[in-house]
């Protein structure tokens, strides 16, 4: 399975990513199936929420569809009505979603890490198991930015210092 990671707006000068724009940006980091199914991560946010709405375009063009996927941390007591307004969204558009529920112990310390990880596994997992090639996760610009800066902070050296790759492959 591939996790792409798509820009979706640029630092200095946000401009509007139109559906040719993203065309390009998605077509070159295929292949894809002739009638491709992807995975969207939603969080909510503009990006993830731009994100979704180019690449169910991008996907219908092609015969395809998109399932966005949403996943609630438990880690706030409103997360659950944010996740279920994500599905409300989706609805309106007519792209399916699945919430997903990070059920697990949560450790004391490193927390933000182990959210991520649970989220990264959650959503491959399910690809995993509805045969689903592609999951697509948007990052802005200020993400690669911040990234970036705090790899720095770690002297994480040249590979760290790369920043987020575009395309990430899982087994």
């Amino acid at each position: 399975m591939n996790v792409h990671k798509v820009p979706i707006s640029s630092l200095s000068s946000p401009s509007i990513l139109n559906n040719s724009d993203f065309d390009i940006r998605l077509s070159a980091l295929g292949p894809f199936e002739s009638q491709p199914h992807l995975a969207v991560a939603v969080s909510g946010g503009s990006d993830s929420l731009s994100l979704v709405l180019l690449a169910s375009h991008w996907a219908a063009c092609r015969g395809g569809k998109v399932t966005a996927l949403s996943v609630d941390h438990g880690l706030r007591a409103e997360s659950r009505l944010e996740v279920e307004q994500v599905k409300k969204w989706m609805r309106i558009k007519g792209i399916d979603h699945h919430i997903l529920s990070w059920e697990e112990r949560k450790p004391v310390s490193g927390l933000q890490a182990a959210a991520r990880n649970a989220r990264y596994k959650l959503m491959t997992d399910w690809c995993r198991e509805a045969s689903v090639l592609h999951l697509l996760i948007g990052h802005t610009l200020d993400d690669q930015a911040e990234t970036l800066l705090l790899r720095h902070e770690k002297a994480s050296g040249n590979d760290g210092l790369a920043a987020m790759s575009e395309i990430r492959e899982t087994s």
